[in-house]
C-alpha cells in the first residue's frame, strides 16, 4: 500500500502498488481485505472516513472468486472506457478524485464537471455529504481506447453510504441518477450466460465491458474479446517490448500493464529474453524468426539495439 497526502485539506489517500496490482495474483489469500479496500480510499486526518471507492475486484475467471461464481441474482452494468472519478464532499466543497491520485488531471477535469453539474442542483449537496459517488469520466483529454469522439460525461457506475457503509445497487443508482440529473451505467437485460457469450463476440467494437455485481456485493469484470485485442495491439508489440529491454527499463513498463495483458506480456519478455541463452552468431536469426514476415525495419532496428546491449552485458 501507498499512502498519497494532502496536506492543504489533511486528507490521506491509500492505494496498493503497481507491484502489488502485478504480483499478488499468484499468492495464496494475497489480496486480503485491508489491501482491497486501498484502492484510492481517503480519510482525514481523524481518520475519519472521507471517501469509499470500489474495492479491488477481478476479471471473470482471474481468480479464484471470478472462477466459481455464486448462484444469486445480479446486476450487470456497461462498464466505459474512462477512468475512475471518485467524487465526494469534505469541508463544504465538491471534489473528484482518481484512485492513485489527489493531483491528476482526470481529477481535476472532473471536478470541473461535477461542480458545474452541482449548481443546478444545489439541494443535493446536503445529500452528498456522507456519500461517495463513482463516475466513469468520459471526455477527449481522457481517452483510453474506446472513442467516445467530442462526448463529455460523468457516468454514474457505483455509491457508497460513508456512514452504514451502504453499497447501492443499480436499483438505489438508477434512483440517484434520476434526483442529481446524471447518467447511470445501462444494465444488462439478460442472463450471465448471455452476457459472457456476447463479450467473446468479435463483431463488437468500440465497447468494454460489463460490471457483475452478485446479490452478495461480489464484483467482477467482463471485458469485449475485441476490446482486449485493442489493448494489445495499443500497449504490447516485439519491436517496442525490445526497445524496454535494451532501455533496461522493461521491468517497469511490466508495472503500467492492465491484468488483462500481463501474463501476456511477461510471456512475450521471456520469449525475447531467451535470446541471451543462445550463441551469439545465432541470437539476430532466432528474434527475426520470432517475427517471421512482418520483421519491418523497425523491428531488426530493435533488434540490433537489443544485442548491442547484450553484447555489452
Amino acid at each position: 500500500m501507498k499512502p498519497q497526502f494532502d496536506a492543504g485539506r489533511g486528507l490521506v489517500l491509500w492505494n496498493y502498488t503497481p507491484v502489488a496490482h502485478n504480483t499478488l495474483h499468484a499468492v495464496r489469500d494475497g489480496w486480503g481485505p485491508v489491501l482491497r479496500q486501498c484502492r484510492g480510499i481517503i480519510f482525514d486526518r481523524r481518520g475519519k472516513l472521507v471517501a469509499l471507492p470500489f474495492p479491488k475486484f477481478f476479471n471473470l475467471g482471474e481468480h479464484p472468486e471470478t472462477q466459481l461464481l455464486p448462484n444469486e441474482p445480479f446486476d450487470a452494468t456497461e462498464k466505459h472506457d474512462g477512468h475512475l472519478g471518485i467524487a465526494f464532499r469534505h469541508a463544504h466543497c465538491d471534489w473528484v478524485t482518481t484512485r492513485g491520485s489527489f493531483h491528476h488531471r482526470t481529477g481535476a477535469i472532473a471536478t470541473r464537471m461535477w461542480r458545474e453539474h452541482l449548481r443546478d442542483f444545489r439541494w443535493a449537496r446536503q445529500l452528498l455529504e456522507q456519500m461517495t459517488l463513482l463516475f466513469e469520466v468520459i471526455h477527449p483529454e481522457t481517452r483510453v481506447l474506446r472513442n467516445y469522439g467530442s462526448r463529455k460525461a460523468l457516468v454514474l457506475t457505483g455509491a457508497y453510504d460513508t456512514v452504514s457503509l451502504h453499497d447501492f445497487d443499480h436499483e438505489d443508482l438508477a434512483t440517484l441518477g434520476r434526483q442529481l440529473g446524471i447518467p447511470v451505467a445501462q444494465r444488462w437485460p439478460g442472463d450471465l450466460s448471455e452476457l459472457v457469450s456476447h463479450a467473446r463476440d468479435r463483431g463488437v467494437r468500440n465497447r468494454e465491458g460489463w460490471v457483475v455485481r452478485f446479490r452478495g456485493g461480489l464484483r467482477m469484470k467482463v471485458k469485449y474479446e475485441t476490446y482486449i485485442g485493442r489493448m494489445v495491439e495499443e500497449k504490447l508489440s516485439r519491436t517496442y517490448l525490445l526497445r524496454r529491454l535494451a532501455a533496461g527499463n522493461a521491468e517497469r513498463m511490466l508495472d503500467t500493464l492492465p491484468e488483462e495483458i500481463y501474463a501476456r506480456g511477461t510471456s512475450m519478455l521471456a520469449e525475447l529474453r531467451a535470446a541471451a541463452e543462445l550463441p551469439e552468431s545465432n541470437r539476430r536469426e532466432y528474434l527475426l524468426t520470432l517475427q517471421g514476415d512482418a520483421a519491418t525495419s523497425a523491428y531488426k532496428a530493435a533488434v540490433d539495439a537489443y544485442l548491442k546491449t547484450l553484447r555489452a552485458s
